[in-house]
């Protein structure tokens, strides 16, 4: 018995629950409807697939979709984007986000390139580093601007942290403290905020 890859990601699927892809390739989810049963690829003489290789390989590389655990392959469309997701307009523009000071959006800027993909997008908890809304918070660790400035120039090598001493200016340091600290004070909420007016 020959079995397809989308037969064994499927079986993946319905095995740990996760979706991970597309589950057939021929019952494509395009109206939000389920996707068909998955066969164990064995058909009668009768029914074999007449197809080219060019179909198959065309089935086989549908593109992954980031998916969250709780959603089922029912749920998941690759054309949708996450709950909670910005519209691409808005995100260029940065309309309707929060309100921010000059400081604060050079902050939120400098953290996105620098920071956000190991401390996560927003500044929101993420199981890689620490986490910045605690260690800025009300009796966290890390206490003052100096403090998180000797961090970030220096680095914590022995926790998985570079230093960005050279990299970063001491004027770049000090806006992304007011932002990740307006984070942590709940004074910026999640998202991209509104460009200040110039």
């Amino acid at each position: 018995m020959r079995l397809s890859n989308s037969t064994v990601t499927c079986a993946l699927v319905f095995i740990l629950g996760v979706p991970i892809g597309a589950c057939s390739g021929s019952a494509r989810d395009t109206e939000g409807t389920a996707a068909a049963p998955v066969d164990s690829g064995a058909k009668p003489d009768a029914q074999q697939d007449t197809g080219s290789a060019a179909d198959t390989l065309s089935e086989q590389r549908q593109p992954a979709v980031a998916t969250r655990p709780t959603d089922s392959p029912a749920q998941v469309r690759p054309d949708t984007p996450p709950a909670g997701a910005a519209k691409p307009a808005e995100q260029a523009a940065g309309e309707d986000g929060p309100n921010v000071s000059q400081a604060d959006y050079e902050g939120w800027r400098q953290y996105s390139v620098n920071c956000a993909r190991c401390h996560g997008q927003d500044v929101l908890p993420n199981p890689v580093a620490a986490n910045l809304l605690i260690s800025l918070g009300s009796g966290g660790p890390i206490s003052s601007e100096e403090e998180f400035f000797e961090v970030v120039n220096e680095g914590r090598p022995a926790r998985g942290m570079p230093g960005f001493k050279g990299v970063l200016s001491r004027e770049q340091i000090e806006a992304t403290y007011a932002y990740v600290k307006g984070r942590a004070e709940k004074r910026i909420p999640p998202g991209r905020p509104a460009r200040p007016p110039a």
